[in-house]
């Protein structure tokens, strides 16, 4: 199995019809789909998911804890790569079934991020500036444009329960290292649902969460930080002593000021 979509629902059939229709146009063999829903809802998520006629596995989770539920669906995901795509959010209808089989299986990086079209905007969100990608001070990489390898978000120990909502921006802060590849892509991978009426409590307890995850890790983000500028002084350094030739791998530095 190369690729495991999760969904997490809860009293919103309207949201996971739009998404399962969405996952639809890149049903695959190679794709697998994997709906985490709380007990109460089992039947009827079960029951929505046949009458569409999608092939996608019910999950049920004994609490309704978001990071619990992202964790049960990766216990039971089977895909070489992992995709979080919540109830409500939608596959963008310009990604192309080939087009993303045929990334995953070539690109040698751990995380794959694409651009996120929220409802209601005109255009997709970019990432940031590549000077403001690294180290991770805000979470710019959105999980339902996020697709990563299974093994690497095993091995970096899952979503931690403790955060209600931060609780991707935590697990970015322990996944992603200097070693780890990452492919930053402007293509569109995920239209984004609104929160609606909660998205001002939410987005308050967001901020709150996201300040102290960089709390916690604000040493690891300042050894990060002085490796670059270290990193940076060293390769000028280079860049002004060593000047190509084509033999010697040097040119007289005379040459260069007539």
């Amino acid at each position: 199995m190369l690729l495991t979509i999760i969904t997490i629902t809860k009293q919103d059939p309207a949201g996971l019809g739009r998404t399962l229709r969405s996952t639809g146009r890149i049903s695959n063999d190679s794709v697998e789909h994997l709906v985490v829903t709380v007990c109460s809802e089992a039947d009827d998520t079960s029951s929505a998911i046949r009458a569409m006629g999608s092939s996608a596995r019910v999950i049920v989770q004994p609490t309704d804890g978001i990071a619990e539920a992202f964790s049960a669906g990766l216990a039971s995901a089977q895909g070489e790569w992992v995709w979080f795509l919540n109830g409500g959010d939608a596959v963008h209808e310009t990604l192309e079934c080939g087009w993303l089989i045929s990334l995953l299986q070539h690109t040698r990086a751990e995380v794959i991020t694409g651009a996120l079209q929220f409802d209601g905007d005109a255009a997709p969100r970019p990432a940031p500036p590549l000077k403001y990608q690294w180290p991770l001070v805000r979470c710019w990489l959105m999980h339902p444009a996020t697709i990563v390898r299974r093994q690497r978000l095993c091995s970096a120990g899952g979503f931690d329960a403790r955060w209600r909502v931060a609780m991707d921006f935590e697990l970015w802060q322990r996944l992603i290292r200097d070693d780890v590849a990452i492919d930053v892509i402007s293509r569109p991978f995920a239209r984004f649902a609104r929160a609606g009426v909660s998205e001002r409590d939410e987005g308050r307890l967001a901020r709150a969460e996201e300040a102290a995850v960089l709390r916690k890790y604000s040493g690891r983000i300042a050894l990060a930080v002085g490796r670059q500028v270290l990193g940076a002084g060293r390769r000028l350094l280079q860049a002004f002593r060593l000047w190509p030739d084509g033999r010697s791998g040097r040119r007289d530095r005379r040459v260069l000021s007539e």
